[in-house]
């Protein structure tokens, strides 16, 4: 082929570079499993193998999400560098506000365990006032005008009260808890990342009637 006719072939047919991934919604990256939802919160159960790179995906409302299993990752927020993350231990809890500033970006697990945290988002008030300083499952963990998250350690046969108007409480370690609820009492095996909504004024008892520790955080709506 002469060189006119390469050159021509070249300013013809130029080649583009592919686009960046246009960001989806959170529900539409396949290992942000949405477990459940109502009009206060919805909750995402995350699950990334080793080597899993997610889709990007975007965050538009308020997060509070606890680590289930740890394993390093890097974030890659859309259109810059991906940055590392060492594994975050069990339990640790943490409030993102999405809301006011949403976040399209990327997670890949570069780790050998599977990274596993859950997400539950914000998405309208429980209730009407501010809640009493005592209104607490267990130490503080984070505390906003949306949230109120606080540990649940309990040993076998011990208790703590939930209390309202609203909230979710999820669990780290699983256990066997009994709930004492103002029309009776249920009893429920939770497993890690396993949770349990509540819509109730009144306090509720959760017992640990598991033979091992309990390890859960309390996200209370607003």
């Amino acid at each position: 082929m002469s060189r006119f006719l390469v050159l021509l072939a070249v300013v013809c047919c130029p080649v583009f570079a592919a686009p960046a991934d246009d960001p989806v919604p959170i529900e539409q990256e396949p290992r942000h499993m949405l477990k459940f939802a109502n009009r206060h919160v919805r909750f995402f159960d995350v699950q990334l193998p080793p080597g899993y790179v997610s889709i990007v995906h975007i965050h538009h409302h308020d997060g509070v999400f606890v680590n289930i299993g740890p394993s390093e990752t890097t974030a890659e927020d859309w259109g810059k560098a991906p940055v590392a993350r060492g594994p975050r231990a069990p339990g640790e809890t943490y409030f993102i506000g999405y809301a006011t500033q949403p976040k399209a970006h990327r997670i890949s697990n570069v780790g050998q365990q599977v990274y596993h945290v859950t997400d539950t988002e914000i998405l309208h008030g429980c209730g009407n006032g501010p809640l009493p300083a005592d209104a607490m499952a267990g130490p503080l963990i984070t505390e906003n005008d949306r949230v109120r998250g606080t540990r649940v350690e309990l040993q076998p046969g011990a208790s703590a009260a939930l209390h309202g108007p609203c909230g979710l409480l999820v669990s780290v370690t699983g256990g066997a808890v009994r709930l004492d609820l103002p029309g009776g009492a249920a009893r429920i095996d939770l497993q890690p990342a396993g949770f349990h909504w509540r819509d109730s004024a009144t306090p509720v008892t959760l017992t640990n009637v598991g033979a091992t520790p309990l390890h859960a955080v309390d996200i209370l709506v607003k």
